[in-house]
């Protein structure tokens, strides 16, 4: 495996954030039973339902639920009725399964963004839309994938149609406080980079090849220079990658992963698995030897880590522990990482990869696609 590393602009650039980018507002999922979904981000991922949403509230052509912890929000939604809404939700699902739709991102000023973004060479979706809680407009990202941008207007709720979850407490042993990063698989890694760097002004931050033997593929990660928002992007360099599986099961292109924040990942996975989550399996040989002068000192118990099987990895800024989930819907496409950042580490656990890389291939054997 190689890996090389691009430094983040020292200064801050004279376009940089020209599209005013806040954040990740949420994270839509077209799904085939939206109470299943919400339930399953609550059993498992301690997330609470906080809105809701079908036409007798006044949502035509879907029921939604928006389940979330810290600042992630989820809609998990599933179409509802007859309708163009409810039509593309339906062909949505028969092209692709159950599957993110929506990475929409926080802005200061909704017009401004998509104006620049159309300006800057992105395909307009669906053009502003104004509302008493926000306003907002949509661009095509890869495949059929799309980007919002929501303005929100202080002391308003989510959404017009969505109301709020009464009783809504925050507890429990899992603490997400937000989205680390999103993972997209594409086919043409190279085109979407230069996107994301023409239309929103991000830098090119790191890319790295991965190639075990068995399967390979090439990532690009790019981000804005103060790096609040991190997309890494994967493109298969062999017909047997799980980047290709990826692509063969979802019909295209479309988010690979999606990493949550925590500020104690030890308790987080622990009570995860409690609730019945699965994890990649990690080899006890992780922990040898050559853990200790990879990692060096760490301020968690190494006998804990591998009772849990949380990998770790050190940059030149710090360290992060993260754990991946086995794939979460019916077809092998998205899964969740768990992270924890300790010091300024700024990295995806490079070191890593290929550890992940072994334990998605076996996964890829077991279903015989590899």
């Amino acid at each position: 495996m190689s890996t090389t590393f691009f430094e983040k602009p020292k200064q801050r650039k004279p376009d940089a954030n020209p599209l005013g980018l806040r954040g990740v507002d949420h994270i839509e999922f077209i799904v085939d039973n939206a109470d299943q979904w919400r339930d399953f981000f609550r059993d498992r991922y301690g997330m609470t339902a906080r809105f809701y949403a079908d036409e007798k509230t006044g949502v035509k052509g879907r029921r939604a639920h928006v389940v979330g912890q810290g600042r992630i929000n989820f809609i998990v939604a599933e179409p509802q009725g007859r309708g163009p809404e409810a039509d593309f939700m339906r062909w949505h699902l028969d092209q692709h399964g159950c599957g993110v739709r929506d990475v929409a991102f926080r802005v200061q000023d909704a017009r401004h963004a998509i104006d620049e973004a159309v300006r800057r060479g992105a395909k307009s979706v669906r053009a502003l839309d104004q509302h008493e809680e926000f306003n907002g407009a949509t661009i095509a990202a890869y495949g059929d994938t799309v980007h919002t941008f929501i303005e929100r207007k202080p002391h308003t709720g989510f959404a017009p149609g969505y109301v709020s979850v009464p009783g809504v407490v925050e507890e429990g042993d899992i603490h997400f406080a937000m989205i680390d990063h999103v993972v997209a698989n594409v086919e043409r890694m190279e085109e979407w980079v230069k996107f994301y760097e023409q239309v929103f002004g991000f830098d090119l931050y790191m890319h790295f090849d991965i190639n075990t033997g068995r399967s390979a593929l090439m990532s690009k990660v790019v981000s804005p220079t103060d790096g609040w928002v991190k997309l890494p992007i994967n493109e298969p360099s062999s017909k047997n990658s799980q980047i290709q599986e990826f692509l063969d099961q979802y019909n295209g292109p479309g988010v690979q992963h999606i990493a949550l924040l925590t500020p104690d990942i030890m308790k987080t996975v622990a009570a995860m698995r409690r609730m019945g989550q699965d994890f990649l399996e990690v080899p006890d040989t992780y922990y040898d030897a050559e853990f200790d002068q990879r990692i060096g000192e760490i301020e968690e118990d190494k006998e804990e880590l591998r009772k849990l099987k949380i990998l770790v990895d050190r940059d030149h800024d710090g360290y992060l522990l993260q754990l991946f989930t086995k794939c979460v819907f019916a077809r092998p496409t998205l899964f969740f990482e768990i992270i924890q950042r300790r010091g300024r580490a700024m990295g995806f656990g490079e070191g890593n990869f290929r550890a992940l890389f072994e334990a998605i291939e076996r996964e890829q054997a077991r279903r015989g696609s590899l």
